[in-house]
């Protein structure tokens, strides 16, 4: 039989994933600031053209302002705290799945638990497939 199993993905942080991950999160960021400059030139031409609906325009407007302003402060928040950390750290970089062949007569106890891919500089540095640690190196 075979079964989904989900791996924790981690980037080991080095002065070239760093930059990478700070290059990527200025970029979202700058997106999200013409975004918000967008919405409000976007809410004053409508509130110009429908004033009846002037209130309600800004404040369908302003939730998505703020949804933006929102994302921008974490995004903030991240870079701050990639500044702080020291090389060598594991970032969370997502999860993947994977499918595998179960058997009868296998331990299953290992099998609940997740696995961890760790990457370092694009290369797969180790894979962990379960909660036995036995790490397979490459």
């Amino acid at each position: 039989m075979k079964i989904i199993v989900t791996y924790d993905v981690k980037q080991v942080l080095t002065e070239q994933s760093r930059a990478s991950y700070l290059d990527q999160w200025q970029k979202e960021r700058s997106a999200l600031q013409q975004e918000k400059e967008h919405l409000v030139f976007e809410m004053k031409r409508l509130q110009k053209k429908r004033p009846s609906d002037h209130k309600w325009i800004g404040d369908q407007f302003e939730k998505e302002i703020r949804s933006r302003t929102e994302r921008m402060s974490y995004l903030d928040f991240k870079i701050d705290q990639l500044d702080q950390l020291s090389l060598g750290s594991e970032i969370h970089d997502g999860e993947i799945e994977s499918i595998q062949e179960v058997r009868v007569g296998e331990k299953w106890h290992a099998r609940e638990q997740k696995g961890k891919i760790v990457i370092k500089d694009g290369i797969v540095q180790s894979i962990v497939p379960d909660s036995t640690g036995k790490d397979i190196t490459i």
